[in-house]
């Protein structure tokens, strides 16, 4: 068993597994704002996100955790980075992005509404008189009286 480490050390690992938890809770967000938040495609973010965290906490407790061994104060502060991403941070993200969406796309809503659907009206208009085929004339056929004779 692997010797307790100092408690300024733990406070250290903490902090640094809450910043990478972060930047999971960053990159599954971006990863649904990019690509799609479908059930078959948020279970494939939510593996994959899993994947790259234990990938993450390994690389950091060899690398640069006070023990060398990951520990579950370790687990805890990713997964509280990721909530507090999801809970803090990804609800402004997304509202300010539809905003700025809905801004960029005011432009092309004026021509839609003033341009195109007025411009559709009247070509539907003139299809629709073209394709009213005018009755002829009927002309007056006069034919001979025939006789109809009778054996």
């Amino acid at each position: 068993m692997t010797p307790s480490p100092a408690l300024a050390a733990v406070f250290g690992d903490v902090l640094l597994c809450l910043g990478a938890g972060l930047m999971l809770g960053a990159l599954r967000d971006a990863a649904g704002l990019a690509l799609g938040d479908g059930r078959g495609r948020c279970f494939c973010w939510d593996v994959l996100t899993f994947i790259l965290a234990a990938f993450v906490l390994c690389g950091f407790a060899a690398g640069a955790s006070g023990s060398g061994v990951s520990r579950w104060y370790m687990a805890a502060g990713l997964g509280l980075g990721a909530l507090a991403w999801r809970l803090g941070v990804s609800g402004a993200l997304h509202r300010g992005l539809r905003r700025l969406l809905w801004v960029l796309c005011l432009p092309m809503r004026a021509v839609s509404h003033h341009v195109v659907v007025p411009l559709r009206r009247v070509l539907a208009v003139r299809r629709k008189n073209k394709s009213r085929k005018k009755p002829k004339k009927q002309k007056n056929m006069l034919q001979k009286e025939r006789k109809i004779l009778y054996n």
